[in-house]
């Protein structure tokens, strides 16, 4: 769906008649849908294990992924790429968490995690993950549009570049500033 609406977006950004709007509404109410689920089972993993849901490499890919929604969702108002480069990129992170080679078996906790920090320490540091993974996307996506301006459509590919271009600088400073503000705190508690 996350790919679907972005492809719909480049069409819209490349011909301003096409109307996204009945095809954007849906998809917004749907990834709301999926992130308010993925929150009750990541509440329910939580509940079930006894520890926060991040202790190993699946349950880490989960909440990642979970952040890029979050992040999507915060940053949806200032341009609709947002919310299509967070659903493609979520879509991503699960599916490699969902690889043979991840457990996604509650176990317990490793002696060395039982800490307040793993909830503390760790969460901050995988949401800004998010934050930056998303902030890397939708360059990504920025830089395609970038190519495909033309002296016909140069001003309105422009505008939309430089909207999408803000976006990038504030999901950019929310990570950097959740991951200093974490590194810090770290070494001052060693």
């Amino acid at each position: 769906m996350g790919l679907l609406l972005l492809i719909l977006q480049f069409i819209h950004i490349l011909i301003p008649g096409f109307n996204i709007r009945w095809f954007f509404i849906p998809a917004l109410f749907i990834i709301i849908l999926t992130f308010t689920g993925h929150t009750f089972t990541l509440g329910l993993r939580w509940y079930v294990s006894g520890h926060a849901p991040w202790s190993n490499g699946y349950e880490a890919l989960t909440f990642i992924a979970w952040a890029t929604v979050l992040a999507g969702l915060l940053f949806t108002r200032k341009t609709g790429i947002a919310l299509s480069s967070t659903a493609v990129l979520a879509a991503l992170i699960l599916q490699t968490a969902h690889l043979s080679w991840m457990d996604p078996q509650i176990t317990n906790l490793v002696p060395v995690l039982k800490s307040y920090w793993l909830v503390i320490h760790v969460a901050i540091i995988t949401i800004s993950y998010g934050f930056l993974g998303l902030g890397a996307l939708i360059a990504g996506v920025n830089l395609l549009l970038m190519l495909l301006q033309t002296e016909k459509n140069y001003l309105r590919i422009d505008e939309q570049v430089q909207q999408i271009s803000r976006v990038i600088e504030m999901t950019l400073i929310a990570g950097l500033y959740l991951l200093a503000i974490v590194r810090s705190s770290g070494c001052l508690g060693q």
